[in-house]
């Protein structure tokens, strides 16, 4: 069985979700021992690109991944006769191999990440044709399609209903170095959150409207720490602390979690949150709203807490009663722990394995 991985690797150690799946997913592919190859492109960002790289660049990095440009990848792709292509993340660069399609007698699979038209609204308006153009592409002509939760697959089921029966869900996993970690979580001072606001500004994840709901609670000192990207937000609530940590890698965010007992999402759309899943097995323990894809796992009161967004002041009545001693919240955070004998990437990885051998 000869697997190809097609999508985006980054570059450097803070990349963003999907490609974070992509590393893992690579690793752990070639650590059970599959034949696995991974081909990436020539992206504009990336600090080796030129024009010329794009369509003849040909490079094997320090990782072992394969970087070509447009006709290299066709020629190898022709040539190795891969038994699957699995685009792991949405990429513009991989519709030239749907035009090959007819050549190839790979099947292929995408895992998508995210729906364009929640995440994206406000993007420039030839990036959004593109990224649509894309998505529709990979839905239409794809034999199976990924998701990383049963909330996403809902909302490709209702978008692209004709194409439901090609459609599965896989977890996306959590990082070893996680579970590796163990921290003992004071829950009897103040209130202390972690906030994951995206590495792109195009994407909203609602840090403002969160901030006006935790303004409302003015009895007890919170503070909220949030990563990624820095907003100018105003408040008037004095107990409220709001603390940027900036882009961290993995482990200058266990360093935080030291400080944490919470990670708190928005209303805001959020497909999968490895964010939450890394926080919550090392016993912090996750709020979030039923728009997070998360949720299929979160059990409210017992290894987390799940508040209707819909409903007025749902949140600030939740952490009304968690400040009220209403729940033990160190068995709560225990039990938050035992999430990664779920999400674990050897155990997901073992998911894709059953399904490329599926369909060879």
């Amino acid at each position: 069985m000869k697997i190809a991985l097609v999508g985006r690797y980054g570059e450097g150690e803070i990349v963003a979700g999907p490609e974070r799946v992509a590393r893992e997913l690579y690793l752990q592919l070639k650590e059970q021992n599959v034949n696995v190859t991974f081909i990436e492109y020539f992206f504009s960002y990336y600090s080796d690109y030129t024009l010329l790289k794009k369509i003849f660049g040909n490079k094997i990095t320090n990782e072992g991944i394969l970087k070509l440009g447009i006709l290299p990848l066709i020629f190898k792709l022709l040539k190795e006769r891969f038994n699957i292509i699995h685009f792991v993340n949405s990429q513009r660069f991989t519709l030239i191999i749907f035009f090959l399609k007819p050549f190839l007698k790979a099947k292929l699979i995408a895992t998508v990440h995210g729906f364009y038209k929640f995440e994206l609204p406000n993007v420039r308006r030839e990036r959004q044709f593109l990224d649509l153009f894309t998505e529709r592409f990979l839905i239409g002509k794809s034999n199976v399609i990924v998701f990383p939760s049963e909330l996403l697959l809902g909302v490709f089921s209702n978008e692209y209903s004709f194409y439901k029966q090609k459609f599965r869900v896989i977890p996306n996993g959590i990082g070893k170095e996680f579970s590796n970690e163990s921290i003992t979580t004071d829950f009897n001072n103040e209130i202390s959150l972690i906030f994951y606001n995206a590495l792109d500004q195009a994407i909203n994840k609602g840090l403002k409207n969160l901030v006006d709901e935790l303004s409302a609670i003015n009895y007890v000192s919170i503070k909220l720490f949030v990563i990624g990207i820095e907003e100018k937000i105003h408040h008037r609530n004095d107990n409220l602390e709001i603390i940027f940590k900036g882009f961290v890698n993995h482990r200058s965010l266990i360093k935080i979690l030291e400080e944490v007992q919470f990670v708190i999402k928005s209303n805001a759309f959020e497909p999968f949150s490895i964010v939450v899943a890394e926080c919550m097995t090392m016993g912090v323990i996750p709020i979030i709203c039923e728009n997070t894809g998360i949720k299929e796992l979160v059990e409210n009161g017992v290894n987390g807490f799940i508040y209707e967004s819909s409903v007025t002041n749902s949140l600030v009545r939740l952490l009304n009663d968690i400040c009220s001693n209403k729940y033990d919240l160190s068995v709560i955070s225990s039990n938050a722990k035992k999430i990664y004998e779920e999400l674990n990437w050897e155990k997901v990885t073992k998911q894709y394995i059953f399904l490329y051998q599926s369909l060879i």
